[in-house]
């Protein structure tokens, strides 16, 4: 009979074990594994990059603190962010299938990594196939990130996107215990924005300027806040359930008590 996740994460947990403590009912020999699978750490400092496209990519990288981004260079010597990493994320959880890397990565911030042996992993469905269900969510949650952005490249207004790209760092920090339910430190420049969001400084600078002055976001010294929450999700047309976590409950609540329904 498994444990129930309550009694089993410790309040120390890493954000990893967090975030899946909550969509699986975690053990506490799960989450000692979880744990234990963490020690081989490194400290990256801002800037640096430690992936390099195309390059074997022979480890599965963890997040545990900071944030990275992964990114393209085009021929022509334009930077485009296919993603940002936060605390809790896998870069390469499948290295086994993808012998070489297809993107650079580097530290946005100062971060620690864990370095994972990808025979861990493979370990983790054969013992415990209840969290390897977990890790299959994150991966699927992932795509689901991917496809969002693909939406707002091609069907949303470039003031539109950047407010759901917004909403979105919002909801995954808060689901590590990383956000505040006001908001989130912001660490990404206006020009690393508009390398996420495939547009011009410029035109991010007049869109943030205008999600402003209508009162969508406040961005105080880095602190990025929603004055009116219900505005902001309609006009970016936000629906959470692309973040949603792995979970076998039927309603999952949503920002500021709104719920969604699988």
């Amino acid at each position: 009979m498994r444990v129930k996740n309550q009694s089993a994460i410790p309040d120390d947990a890493s954000p990893l074990v967090r975030r899946l403590g909550k969509a699986v009912l975690l053990t506490s020999e799960e989450v000692d594994y979880l744990e234990t699978m963490q020690v081989n750490q490194a400290a990256i400092a801002r800037g640096d990059s430690f992936v390099q496209d195309g390059e074997p990519l022979r480890v599965t990288f963890l997040v545990r603190q900071g944030w990275v981004i992964r990114y393209r260079v085009t021929p022509e010597g334009r930077r485009l962010i296919i993603g940002v990493s936060l605390p809790g994320d896998f870069i390469g959880l499948h290295v086994n299938f993808n012998h070489t890397s297809i993107f650079t990565a580097a530290a946005l911030t100062n971060v620690s990594l864990a370095l994972i042996d990808p025979v861990r992993i493979l370990e983790i469905h054969r013992r415990f196939p209840v969290l390897a269900s977990g890790l299959d969510w994150m991966t699927v949650r992932h795509s689901n990130i991917l496809a969002e952005h693909k939406v707002s490249l091609g069907a949303r207004t470039a003031a539109q996107r950047i407010l759901h790209f917004l909403l979105e760092l919002w909801v995954r920090l808060e689901q590590v215990g990383l956000a505040t339910d006001k908001g989130f430190e912001l660490e990404l420049t206006q020009e690393q924005i508009g390398d996420c969001m495939g547009l011009s400084t410029v035109h991010v600078n007049r869109s943030l300027s205008r999600l402003t002055k209508e009162k969508l976001i406040q961005n105080d010294k880095g602190m990025m806040t929603f004055p009116q929450l219900k505005r902001a999700i309609a006009f970016a047309d936000f629906d959470q359930r692309f973040l949603m976590d792995f979970s076998a409950i039927s309603g999952t609540p949503n920002l500021k008590g709104r719920t969604v329904r699988n």
